[in-house]
């Protein structure tokens, strides 16, 4: 009697353990972070679909980069002869339609008091990955209306489409990388346009300054096209990634 006693306490105690163990297995499930991939395509959807509803950046920013071409071509006229300087208008005109693009992808997340809910349900690699993703969408969107319409409307003539398309490309990458980790760090302050035009410039400059030499290269400013500024303009878009994934956490 008193064995089978203690063979059913046993077997109860078990029982209890098995719940235990379940109970804490739910709440494990429960309260676990999705993963990292997860986490960032959910950060980059969520910014698609707030643009898609409002449309706000996009058209801002295209209404600028548009304005400024017609004023440059109204100028300036044809720059066929003059392939330098019509590189230079070109990244001028994006620099500024990059600034108005960047600056409000961390505005909105505090204007509408979400900022603290993404602090807590993402990892800050992720929302840095997610927002650069965004970013990085948006500038192409701009270069794609832009470039060819700046390309159209100066006379230019392009020698080496694959390497043009390239160096716009990466330059975009370290625009969209460096402009999201000052949009963080912007995002609560007075006259955030402003300053974000200001703290990015000498960010960019390095990028800006790679991207222009190739372009008047390919404008046909010289006969070829050197390999250093493309390798110095890769080199400092893999070094904004990475910057921007170890600092990202200081900062948000």
């Amino acid at each position: 009697m008193a064995n089978n006693k203690s063979f059913w306490a046993k077997t109860d105690e078990r029982k209890v353990q098995g719940a235990g163990c379940g109970v804490r297995e739910s709440r494990t499930r429960i309260f676990r972070q999705p993963s990292w991939l997860r986490q960032v395509l959910a950060i980059a959807q969520k910014d698609f679909q707030s643009e898609w509803r409002t449309r706000h950046a996009v058209v801002t920013t295209l209404a600028f980069a548009i304005i400024a071409l017609t004023l440059v071509s109204l100028s300036v006229g044809s720059l066929r002869s003059e392939p330098a300087l019509a590189a230079g208008l070109l990244w001028v005109i994006l620099f500024f339609a990059a600034i108005t693009a960047l600056g409000r992808t961390f505005t909105k997340e505090v204007d509408a008091h979400t900022d603290n809910l993404l602090r807590l349900n993402a990892q800050p690699s992720a929302v840095f990955v997610g927002k650069m993703a965004f970013n990085f969408a948006l500038l192409v969107l701009v270069a794609l209306i832009a470039v060819p319409l700046f390309i159209t409307l100066m006379g230019l003539v392009v020698k080496n489409v694959a390497v043009f398309v390239f160096t716009v490309t990466v330059t975009l990458v370290a625009m969209a990388s460096l402009g999201t980790i000052l949009g963080a760090m912007l995002a609560k302050v007075q006259s955030r346009v402003a300053l974000l035009a200001v703290a990015a410039f000498p960010l960019f400059f390095p990028a800006l300054a790679a991207a222009l030499q190739v372009t008047a290269s390919i404008f046909g400013a010289s006969p070829e096209i050197g390999s250093a500024p493309v390798k110095a303009l890769c080199a400092y878009a893999v070094a904004s990634i990475l910057g921007g994934l170890l600092l990202f956490e200081e900062v948000w």
